[in-house]
């Protein structure tokens, strides 16, 4: 195997076709433009050191270079504890990643949702707060949140800053997202295990998420509605195809594609999530996407009936729990 030669055909696929792969290699490496046009025509090989440098500022792994393997598959992974800074790596990461893919022309994104897709908790700001508290305080436990109410956690402004930004890439992406009547409930079940357990200080704070929480919803109907997304009441040029699916989806599982570019993503420990660039393993999630599509109901465009009920029902279980929380104590 011509190992220089595949690492090349890696990063092709890997950049949008606007961008010079050339003039790219030649800052990373500090070296000419010629030299690194060399390196392009495989008539000088790169050193180790010079294609951990390309691999790692493309975020590749050289094990991609195992393409051949159908039965392997690299991902890269988050590292995780309990200290913040492994949190505001993580979103730090995903935002690198949308970047990168907004960059081509023909970006699409395609969502098995069992659960609300992450950017869209970033679109309100008490859904949000609540959202990085609770995976800060409840999943990652973060020690010094471990005794404070929910009003009393402070988030450092730069960490909202990044999940905004990243609600903003991701809203600028053509999407199809499949969904489920339970992919809600995951959110709806967190608030009210909060409520449940005194880590609300009033009502209204609960009240407040799920008022954003239902304005989510909303805005999600409007998008399946026409077939385009909705940004601060406007509608966008971004497409947005939505079904409802009838099976369980498992897990969530995200396909990124554009150009010759694929990439899956795959949740682990609730909300964290591993990828890779493997074009088998792409094209194995992309084949369990299309047949979980030809199974589900659409309910963008004329599907009126069956989207509304869909919506109905889901902001139904919104209100139940606001009753809930209305009816009860702390």
């Amino acid at each position: 195997m011509d190992f220089q030669k595949k690492f090349n055909e890696v990063l092709l696929k890997n950049i949008p076709s606007n961008i010079s792969l050339a003039q790219e290699i030649s800052e990373i490496l500090g070296i000419s433009l010629d030299s690194a046009y060399r390196r392009l025509r495989n008539q000088t090989e790169y050193s180790i050191s010079e294609a951990m440098k390309v691999s790692f500022h493309f975020d590749i792994p050289l094990e991609a270079l195992n393409l051949e393997l159908g039965s392997v598959a690299t991902f890269k992974i988050n590292h995780m504890d309990r200290e913040i800074e492994s949190y505001r790596n993580y979103l730090s990461n995903i935002l690198i990643n949308i970047k990168r893919l907004v960059k081509f022309d023909d970006a699409q994104l395609f969502f098995a949702a069992e659960d609300i897709p992450l950017y869209y908790h970033f679109s309100q700001p008490n859904l949000m707060r609540f959202k990085i508290v609770y995976w800060l305080k409840s999943l990652l436990n973060v020690k010094d949140f471990q005794y404070k109410s929910f009003e009393n956690i402070e988030i450092e402004e730069d960490i909202f800053n990044t999940a905004q930004e990243i609600y903003k890439r991701f809203d600028k992406v053509d999407s199809t997202e499949i969904w489920t009547t339970e992919t809600i409930v995951s959110t709806l079940k967190q608030v009210q295990f909060y409520w449940d357990a005194g880590f609300f200080d009033k009502k209204e704070s609960a009240q407040l998420i799920l008022q954003e929480l239902n304005q989510v919803i909303d805005n999600i109907k409007k998008n399946t509605e026409t077939g385009y997304k909705f940004t601060n009441g406007s509608m966008t040029k971004t497409k947005q195809v939505f079904y409802l699916s009838d099976v369980m989806i498992g897990n969530n599982s995200i396909l990124a594609t554009a150009e010759d570019f694929s990439a899956s993503y795959i949740s682990y420990s609730t909300f964290n999530f591993m990828q890779t660039t493997n074009s088998h393993f792409n094209d194995q999630n992309k084949y369990w996407l299309n047949t979980l599509m030809s199974k589900s109901t659409l309910l963008s465009g004329v599907a009126e009936k069956h989207r509304n009920q869909f919506f109905k029902s889901t902001t139904k279980q919104i209100k139940e729990l606001s009753q809930y929380i209305e009816d009860t104590e702390l």
